[in-house]
């Protein structure tokens, strides 16, 4: 999801009304550029074009890419290194019972310790010729490369830790993009992470450098997703807004599912790292479609460069755009728009009480789907078909999550989402205490992947709706900031579990689970109510909501904005 940093909600009223929102001088703004985008053809050609390039394939190379390293810091089961096997005829499993001690608790190998001598088996010691990895999945990963095991398990989580940390700045990047564009920010977004992961290559035996370019990989996490995604949407009809998101969800999954199958083909991360990662770097080159949004030039009253952009796309669409439309785009949108800081967020008790669990609700989401991610290495069975079926189950996840946030409204279906990923987490926790049955953790983590997608769908349209356009932007990136910076904590709760019990992790999961849930429900519903188009309506809003209220019948929402009305 992720992390799900980007827009996958899709209800075609609400966007519609989300876009039509603000203050005064930006439905000006949006008035004026909907009726442009009409004569320049906003459902056309370049439109579809456009979003298979960028929000399907490019996000599906931009998925492997963020999420590759996470594959390859996979660690193998390891036992200590003892020679003289060699010499004899003694088969792995036999050598391993003459040399290594079994762990008292788990009756499992000792992955640390080995006997002194194979005639002194009272006498046990550390490892003192390295390890042994097994090669039935994994034939290189960069813990079994670097020996990031025993005294030196922490490496692996606080090389996730500095990711998380890049992720946290990188967040800048979509502040850059209001300043300076979406087309300069997705080059960079581009170049740091491949500079980030190629890195990576070089920085055998330093782990500081492996630190140093996990951060730089990490900062373009967001703006690979988001600027696409913003673009499609400011060139696009109404209409056609609607699938953009369920687009790259697409995209994403088909990422997180054919990732772990190229590991498992090729067997060692060096490899594996370059197929993934390289391929976002030709989408540089394809020039007819990389534009800079026009709608943004637009805001920032540069008229001539909007202008060149437009013909870019009345191009391809087989359109032209006239003198009267550019003249109009003069004449109207030369005042820049307003914005507003993070303190607005907090300007009222209401607001506060809103933008508190709204962020809260993102906390827990983010860790617990992270947390479900990092642990995927650490189950039993196939790591690949793990990581395969977790990722293809979110997919049916968005279209679930769309028509219960339409039919019961989106606090009940995040709140009945999370309540069952907590029961689940729990049924897993005890499974892995009592048998620790294959198939049964399997399809408990499937399960949970699902709803976990329900939950994202839900809780991300319900953040688009519950703001106005001034704050939009901002109340989203302060909950996915908040959040990126709890979740800095994560990987160390996927390595307790691999060190005190596998159950660890669901544990924390349900009760992130079930504290989302209960955060969430102090969150107005937003189905089918009048959204806030302003800062004082934003602060009134759901006032006269009860806790447990359930969503109003349907309500015409909007008017459309036709060109003749410009």
């Amino acid at each position: 999801m992720g992390f799900s940093f980007f827009d996958k909600a899709t209800q075609t009223t609400s966007i519609h009304q989300l876009d039509l929102a603000g203050d005064m001088d930006s439905k000006s703004h949006e008035n004026v550029f909907d009726g442009v985008m009409v004569q320049v053809g906003d459902s056309g050609k370049f439109q579809k074009w456009y979003n298979i390039i960028f929000n399907l394939i490019f996000v599906g190379f931009a998925t492997m890419a963020n999420f590759n390293v996470i594959i390859c810091l996979a660690t193998p089961e390891h036992w200590c290194k003892v020679p003289g096997r060699e010499l004899t005829n003694f088969t792995i499993e036999e050598w391993k019972n003459l040399t290594i001690p079994r762990n008292e608790l788990t009756d499992a190998f000792h992955t640390c310790k080995m006997f002194n001598s194979t005639q002194e088996r009272d006498a046990v010691v550390e490892c003192t010729h390295g390890w042994e990895y097994d090669h039935t999945y994994y034939h290189e990963t960069i813990v079994s490369q670097e020996n990031w095991v025993c005294q030196e398990d922490m490496r692996a989580p606080n090389f996730l830790v500095f990711g998380k940390i890049g992720e946290i700045l990188g967040t800048i990047f979509s502040q850059l993009g209001d300043i300076y564009g979406r087309r300069p920010i997705i080059y960079a977004a581009i170049i740091t992470l491949l500079i980030g992961r190629l890195g990576l290559l070089v920085s055998k035996g330093i782990f500081i450098l492996f630190a140093i370019f996990s951060l730089i990989g990490n900062l373009s996490a967001l703006p690979l997703f988001q600027t696409p995604l913003v673009i499609s949407v400011e060139i696009s009809s109404d209409k056609d807004r609607a699938s953009i998101p369920l687009l790259q969800c697409i995209g994403w999954t088909v990422g997180l599912c054919i990732a772990p199958m190229i590991f498992w083909a090729v067997g060692g991360w060096v490899p594996f790292l370059i197929i993934t990662s390289v391929p976002v770097f030709f989408f540089m080159f394809i020039q007819s479609y990389m534009i800079e949004s026009p709608r943004w030039l637009a805001t920032k009253g540069e008229t001539k460069k909007c202008v060149k952009e437009l013909k870019k796309i009345a191009k391809i669409n087989g359109t032209t755009i006239s003198d009267k439309v550019i003249e109009s785009l003069n004449e109207q949108i030369s005042t820049p728009e307003k914005s507003y800081g993070i303190m607005s967020l907090f300007s009222s008790w209401n607001l506060a009480k809103i933008s508190i669990n709204t962020i809260i609700g993102w906390v827990c989401f983010i860790c617990l789907y992270l947390i479900l991610y990092f642990n995927v290495s650490n189950l039993k069975g196939n790591p690949f078909l793990n990581y395969f079926w977790q990722g293809l189950a979110e997919l049916p996840g968005y279209f679930v999550g769309k028509y219960l946030s339409d039919a019961i409204g989106r606090k009940y279906t995040k709140f009945l989402s999370l309540v069952a990923i907590a029961i689940v987490a729990v049924i897993l926790a005890y499974v892995l205490t009592v048998s620790g049955n294959v198939i049964v953790i399997s399809v408990c983590g499937i399960i949970m992947k699902l709803v976990s997608s329900i939950v994202f769908y839900a809780i991300n349209l319900q953040t688009l709706e519950i703001y106005p356009t001034c704050l939009r932007q901002t109340g989203y990136s302060m909950g996915f900031t908040v959040a990126n910076i709890f979740g800095i904590f994560t990987p160390y709760v996927t390595y307790l579990g691999t060190t005190i019990h596998g159950s660890f992790p669901y544990v924390v999961i349900a009760s992130l689970a079930l504290i989302g849930a209960i955060s969430g429900m102090f969150i107005p519903e937003t189905l089918n109510e009048k959204l806030p188009e302003t800062i004082s309506e934003a602060e009134q809003f759901g006032a006269d909501q009860k806790i447990w209220s359930f969503p109003k019948r349907k309500i015409s929402t909007h008017k459309i904005v036709s060109s003749e009305e410009i």
